[in-house]
């Protein structure tokens, strides 16, 4: 009866791992659980079956955590969870060619050092140059770096 209880708590332990790994990623109820149940098997074969039995069973807990391990490691266990696919869109991409130093515009939104300006009937991010630039003040472009649009307070409110 002793090896029963022994052999089930390893199976019982197994099956939470494979749970733990498989179903529900992360260190979880699952997971504690097959830990606790395989600590608790090695220790009740000690306790109840003697130094052989519980060094037989300490080392089929170390080959099954060895082994599911690996099997998540090198199996497609893992593969429902990867990221598959790649991202080849970029930020901030829009085509400031059609825009000069000393165009104006109005803020749509405050710069909070970026925010949306409307410049000659796009709507567009600019970066202001001089500190925060509240909403629907008149702006103009004083400096464009690469896609970038940097822009100042003119004065006037629109």
């Amino acid at each position: 009866m002793d090896i029963l209880i022994t052999v089930l708590l390893v199976l019982f332990a197994t099956v939470m791992m494979v749970l733990e790994v498989v179903f529900i990623p992360g260190f979880g109820f699952t997971g504690v659980l097959g830990m606790l149940s395989m600590i608790g098997s090695v220790f009740y074969a000690f306790v109840q079956l003697g130094s052989v039995a519980g060094w037989i069973t300490l080392l089929v807990v170390v080959m099954v955590c060895i082994s599911l391990f690996l099997w998540a490691l090198y199996g497609n266990s893992l593969d429902k969870m990867a990221l598959k696919k790649n991202i080849v869109s970029k930020v901030n991409e829009q085509d400031v060619a059609m825009f000069a130093v000393g165009d104006r515009g109005v803020t749509r939104t405050r710069l909070a050092l970026i925010g949306e300006a409307l410049i000659k009937d796009k709507v567009v991010e600019v970066k202001s140059e001089s500190g925060f630039i509240n909403e629907n003040e008149e702006i103009e472009i004083v400096r464009i770096s690469g896609d970038s649009l940097f822009v100042a307070k003119t004065g006037n409110k629109k």
